[in-house]
């Protein structure tokens, strides 16, 4: 997400100055979810710009942008809503990611998820990746949650969603295309727990 703002805004102004207004939005806190993204441009980023160019109305780029931003928050809440109500329901499964059997049964049933284009089961041992068309690189991803410790995770890359599950020393990513229920993905993540924390 803001990778993708900073190329906005570099198109207004140079890529070093795009930066620090970007930074100065978000020193005292980073925005956690796309609705708090939108609402940073909408009330920080936008009237700095302003100030600066002589626009009256926000950029349609930028505009498109916060479109998006809340688009993906109406739909994150909208599963969030649909998770609560099947809390109760909710069974834990318990994967082996370093079985390759298991790992192919995994990535052919998530990969037939409504909307869903690329499904990848990595465990120490090896992977299973299954892609409608290019293959998108995860391991990234992966790296991010491990170091912010996060268990799970989602954000735009280009076009797509990517949402991703950390599990032991390996992962479960889902790339889907960007209209769909991100709620329903994360929701189908977090049932999956990792067999040798049951075993243990």
């Amino acid at each position: 997400m803001e990778e993708s703002l900073l190329e906005i805004l570099s198109r207004y102004v140079s890529p070093r100055a795009a930066e620090s207004l970007l930074g100065r939005a978000t020193e005292m806190r980073k925005p956690a979810n796309p609705g708090e993204w939108a609402r940073l441009v909408e009330g920080v980023i936008w009237p700095e710009l302003r100030r600066l160019l002589p626009f009256q109305e926000m950029p349609p780029e930028l505009k498109a942008w916060v479109r998006e931003m809340k688009a993906l928050a109406a739909q994150e809440a909208e599963g969030e809503e649909q998770e609560q109500e099947e809390e109760e329901e909710l069974r834990l499964e318990a994967v082996d990611l370093e079985d390759p059997a298991a790992r192919t049964a995994l990535a052919q049933r998530l990969a037939r998820l409504e909307g869903v284009v690329g499904v990848v089961v990595a465990g120490e041992s090896g992977r299973e990746e299954l892609f409608a068309g290019e293959p998108v690189p995860l391991d990234p991803f992966h790296l991010l949650l491990k170091r912010q410790g996060y268990q799970t995770f989602y954000g735009l890359l280009q076009n797509n969603l990517v949402a991703m599950r950390a599990l032991g020393q390996g992962y479960i990513g889902l790339v889907a295309r960007k209209e769909t229920n991100v709620g329903r993905l994360l929701h189908n993540l977090r049932r999956l727990t990792n067999l040798s924390e049951v075993e243990g």
